[in-house]
């Protein structure tokens, strides 16, 4: 850093390097203890020239802003134009903004089309990035909206928080920070009123760093990864500040304070790998995404979903596709998830080995406390591996027969023989004393089931729905004809009707049912 020690011109030499003793003596025990001092006066110019050189020489060295990230933009003034209307200022933290673009006020949420911009005082210019003095002119913003400390930025980035997470350095100068202490706290360009409650220890003593957890009296737009500055709440002087570490988080009980400690640890290193750790072992079953995770630390896309590849390849997680984002998930409930479907797999087969299988929709029931998409990935995952074959309307396990076991051969006939004798009336499947047998053969479509659990031959139904097709071509039937047809009741005749409405074989068209 420098100091500029302005006004020069008023005083004579002896002042001025007695001014730039007291400056040194009063940076002695700071950051800035060494800093070079330069005499400036803006009304000669004297020393002008020397202080942009050196400006432009400490700016070749700052770092390049993340300008390829979410625009954000802190509002430091807001000032009403007339024909022009609202006008909104500030310094851009990140990404990059045009004229035409939303944005999204917060606090409020409010959204607003940029009308025009100004880029460093050029109106000429139609983009703004990280690090720019920009100028926004939003459709429908009321300067009464815009509060101190408000923010615009992409729709959906920033949401206002009511607690923080924090690095704090505090002063040697300030006296010890205690639980519960009311401070004021000072982020981007806004200034709130917390309580500040020491993560892992009782008290955090003068000129020592710590963590601490900040309960808001008011919501902020904040994200990891911002500065903020701490002051007292009386009498209003500096005692420290530090890094946002994670924004939205609860107070943590005495008990959870090591976990808590160590989860702080990581995320203040950017130990990128710890942090997902972390969010894993706390998400369980739901997971994390990748929208989550920088939402939650403010660490780069790109490197976030590198280190979850590097993850898998190590075996600690599993990646899946399924829904609508990509998802993160412990492989150690994964896995377990997985043998649990298998081992529901193997009950089943074990009990109804004449079934073919387990609908579509049973391992979604089976685990009924995981997500979607959690489940469709385990079902994936099982199909890949030939554990588990998808099977038209089954899923079951590899090792399943797809054929019926020659020890049921014998019973199978039997029952398809009396199903028989029924012809178009069918057979009721109480006259069977395995009906886990009739079950099984009408899951296999052997038999097929009729309302009131009238069963009929498959060979039978689609015998019917021939001769139907073949009796009244496009012009259909009504239910007195079906009945007529098949020498049945009327309350037969709709079991029948509703049957072939439900295999899609026919259209029902006010009173008549016409064939496919």
């Amino acid at each position: 850093g420098i100091v500029a020690l302005t006004k020069c011109d008023l005083v004579d030499d002896e002042m001025q390097e007695l001014v730039e003793s007291e400056i040194e003596e009063y940076f002695e025990d700071s950051v800035f203890s060494g800093t070079p001092v330069y005499r400036v006066s803006s009304m000669t110019g004297s020393g002008m020239e020397e202080l942009r050189k050196v400006l432009v020489e400490l700016t070749e060295d700052a770092g390049q802003r993340y300008s390829e990230g979410k625009f954000r933009l802190d509002i430091d003034r807001v000032f009403v134009l007339e024909g022009f209307g609202t006008i909104v200022g500030g310094t851009a933290a990140s990404g990059s903004v045009s004229v035409g673009d939303e944005l999204e006020l917060q606090p409020g949420g409010g959204k607003y089309r940029v009308r025009e911009m100004r880029v460093n005082a050029n109106k000429d210019v139609k983009t703004g990035v990280a690090g720019d003095r920009i100028a926004l002119n939003l459709v429908g913003l009321h300067k009464d909206d815009v509060l101190r400390g408000s923010c615009v930025a992409e729709p959906g980035y920033l949401q206002v928080q009511n607690s923080l997470d924090t690095s704090l350095i505090l002063l040697e100068t300030a006296k010890p920070l205690k639980k519960y202490q009311r401070v004021r706290l000072h982020t981007g360009t806004a200034e709130v009123m917390a309580r500040a409650i020491p993560v892992d220890t009782a008290v955090i003593s003068p000129g020592t760093s710590g963590y601490v957890h900040f309960q808001l009296e008011s919501p902020v737009a904040a994200l990891p990864g911002d500065k903020f500055v701490v002051r007292n709440y009386s009498p209003i002087i500096t005692i420290g500040g530090g890094r946002i570490l994670e924004a939205g988080t609860r107070k943590v009980r005495k008990k959870y304070a090591p976990q808590r400690t160590s989860h702080l640890i990581a995320l203040e290193a950017g130990d990128i790998e710890s942090i997902l750790d972390e969010m894993l072992e706390h998400s369980r079953i739901d997971g994390i995404t990748l929208k989550e995770v920088v939402k939650n630390t403010s660490l780069a896309p790109d490197d976030i979903l590198n280190t979850l590849l590097e993850m898998e390849k190590k075996g600690k997680i599993e990646l899946t596709d399924e829904g609508s984002v990509r998802h993160a998930v412990s492989k150690v409930i994964f896995d377990e998830a997985c043998r649990k479907l298998v081992s529901s797999f193997a009950s089943h087969h074990e009990i109804n080995p004449i079934s073919p299988g387990l609908r579509l929709t049973v391992p979604q029931r089976i685990l009924k406390e995981y997500s979607k998409w959690f489940v469709k990935a385990v079902l994936k995952k099982l199909t890949e591996s030939d554990e588990l074959e998808k099977r038209d309307d089954w899923y079951a396990l590899s090792c399943h027969s797809r054929d019926i076991p020659s020890e049921y051969s014998g019973a199978v006939s039997s029952m398809i023989a009396k199903v028989e004798t029924g012809e178009n009336m069918g057979v009721s499947i109480e006259e069977f004393e395995n009906s886990r047998l009739a079950v099984a053969l009408t899951e296999r479509g052997i038999l097929c089931e009729l309302a009131g659990g009238v069963l009929v031959t498959s060979q039978r139904a689609e015998s019917l729905i021939h001769k139907l097709v073949q009796g009244f071509g496009k012009s259909g039937f009504s239910l007195g004809e079906l009945r007529d047809f098949l020498g049945v009741s009327r309350k037969t005749a709709l079991k029948w009707a509703e049957f072939f409405d439900s295999r899609g074989w026919t259209l029902r068209k006010g009173d008549r049912r016409i064939c496919k």
